[in-house]
């Protein structure tokens, strides 16, 4: 008898658990959230490999700004972005982009057709969006993967471990590994954090 109550007990508290997980998962913890990154980048065309530094301020759905720099330190690009709108700096170029958000509007950073706010909910760990992406769960409700087959592209998200986290991104010429650090989200983030100006003796170019 004793045995049974202890199987049900067991059945009750790893059921109630996973649910408590599953619903974190899918409803999200927080709405805004300042990470730090490191990804090594492969453009696999040209057979070179760059490692980053990626700081990330972002609010779910509605702003994000990247700031990433070599591992040296030096400066390589800033990036300010919403869904419609999107403007980045490329230093080492003296280039300032600026103009419409789509799945081309950084193509001339990464090669990488993908809509750039896809790599803030990557980080928020919401679905990647757009036609053709199909993503799935783990056993415990935790985005696994998205993927579109079309484009030969896949996001996995792996090794979660107390909010740290590893995304590996795969495309026909690129591959991304991109180690999070545990999310800051106590953090409150002024406006002009997400704007973006033309550098003195940089060439604007406006994206289309």
């Amino acid at each position: 008898m004793n045995t049974r109550i202890n199987y049900f007990l067991f059945l009750f508290l790893t059921l109630f658990l996973s649910g408590c997980v599953t619903k974190m998962a899918k409803e999200g913890a927080y709405q805004k959230a300042q990470w730090e990154t490191k990804a090594l980048i492969k453009n696999l065309r040209e057979n070179k490999t760059q490692s980053l530094n990626i700081d990330i301020y972002a609010v779910k759905n509605e702003r994000a700004r990247f700031e990433i720099s070599a591992i040296l330190g030096y400066q390589v690009a800033s990036l300010v972005m919403s869904p419609t709108e999107i403007s980045y700096i490329i230093y080492p170029q003296k280039t300032f982009f600026y103009g419409r958000n789509s799945e081309t509007a950084f193509s001339r950073m990464i090669d990488l057709p993908l809509h750039p706010m896809n790599l803030a909910n990557i980080a928020f760990e919401e679905p990647v969006r757009g036609p053709g992406w199909k993503c799935a769960l783990d056993n415990l409700g935790w985005l696994s993967q998205c993927e579109n087959v079309q484009k030969k592209i896949r996001v996995e998200w792996l090794g979660r471990n107390e909010g740290q986290k590893r995304v590996v991104i795969t495309a026909p010429q690129f591959e991304m590994q991109w180690q999070f650090s545990s999310p800051q989200t106590e953090v409150q983030f002024k406006s002009e954090l997400f704007t973006l100006k033309q550098p003195s003796g940089f060439k604007a170019i406006q994206i289309n």
